[in-house]
């Protein structure tokens, strides 16, 4: 009789496995989370109609058997913080930058003469913090039903956010009005490169350049020179003979496929966020004294269970920032048409 049972378990045993073959993975996937809410779950975490559910999160309930999470194609570091000058631990709402301007030495044409006194010429640039922030919620049901914990790639996708946002404010700081205690100060026509119903030509790196070392505000005295420039722009130099002519740079540029990091005196930064009005894109250069980025907060982020929202977690972030162009003379706008 035991032998009986055993061969009939076993028969049974088989055909369960034969059966479980012919489950599909997404069938499997399906049940999973159902199990887990209808058996594996106290009462009080059970699904139960009415919930309020995160309103995007439902992209990512599980399908096929994963806990990976991939980020789309974006920018996700600060790509101009690095290349300007950085006022930190602001305290307070803003914070003036004291300029000091050229003076001009005077011959002395007597012995035992009168001390020379030589004005030194002052003025100021202010940068205004503003507060940032980014958070979302991650439901604990909906947890159950990936199979996975998004929080952590939720708090990179939210510091990604606000590498970008400074990123926006130091651009619109270059090419916008800067605060002076006399007043709002525009960058100047001469600072400015038109678009000339061109995109990125050579014409105009040359011409950008020139204003650097007639401004002396080139390598010449210490500084580091910058150019912004898009997938456009990109085109542009790549689809220039004239540009590329050089067997090293015609190798290196079609063997990286992006323009070289160091040439013409510019380091060459990508920078797909510059302002398009109509058909003219305004990239920028400058020197890395020529702007400054003010920071009171830098990004702080935070995991933390809310009460009040059914007790999700919520990831979040924040940071106080500012912006101001420090000198005319250091900042190149250049427009290009796409």
């Amino acid at each position: 009789m035991r032998a009986f049972k055993f061969a009939g378990g076993l028969v049974l045993g088989i055909a369960v496995a034969v059966a479980a073959l012919f489950i599909t993975a997404s069938q499997l996937a399906l049940a999973i989370p159902q199990a887990l809410l209808q058996h594996q779950l106290p009462d009080w975490l059970k699904f139960k109609p009415g919930i309020a559910w995160s309103f995007q999160v439902t992209e990512a309930f599980v399908q096929a058997f994963s806990a990976n999470f991939v980020h789309l194609a974006q920018q996700t570091e600060s790509r101009l913080q690095g290349r300007v000058r950085i006022e930190a631990n602001i305290v307070g709402d803003s914070k003036k930058i004291n300029r000091i301007g050229a003076t001009a030495a005077q011959k002395r044409t007597t012995r035992h003469g009168d001390t020379p006194l030589i004005e030194t010429p002052h003025s100021t640039r202010w940068i205004d913090l503003d507060d940032y922030e980014w958070a979302d919620l991650v439901d604990e049901l909906d947890k159950k039903k990936m199979l996975a914990s998004p929080e952590s790639d939720y708090l990179k996708a939210g510091v990604a956010a606000m590498n970008r946002a400074k990123d926006d404010v130091i651009y619109a700081a270059a090419r916008g009005s800067a605060r002076s205690s006399s007043g709002s100060v525009a960058l100047t026509a001469g600072q400015k490169i038109a678009v000339g119903a061109a995109g990125l030509t050579k014409a105009k790196i040359i011409s950008t350049k020139k204003l650097f070392r007639a401004n002396e505000a080139d390598e010449e005295n210490g500084e580091n020179l910058y150019f912004t420039y898009g997938a456009e722009q990109m085109e542009d130099v790549m689809g220039d003979t004239t540009l590329t002519s050089s067997d090293f740079l015609a190798v290196q540029m079609l063997q990286e496929g992006k323009v070289a990091k160091r040439w013409m005196g510019f380091e060459w930064v990508p920078f797909e966020r510059a302002v398009k009005v109509a058909a003219d894109r305004f990239q920028i250069a400058w020197a890395k004294s020529g702007v400054a980025l003010g920071v009171g907060a830098e990004v702080m982020t935070r995991l933390t269970e809310r009460a009040d929202k059914s007790y999700a977690m919520q990831p979040y972030a924040r940071m106080s920032i500012g912006s101001v162009r420090v000198e005319e003379a250091k900042v190149v706008e250049v427009a290009c048409l796409e």
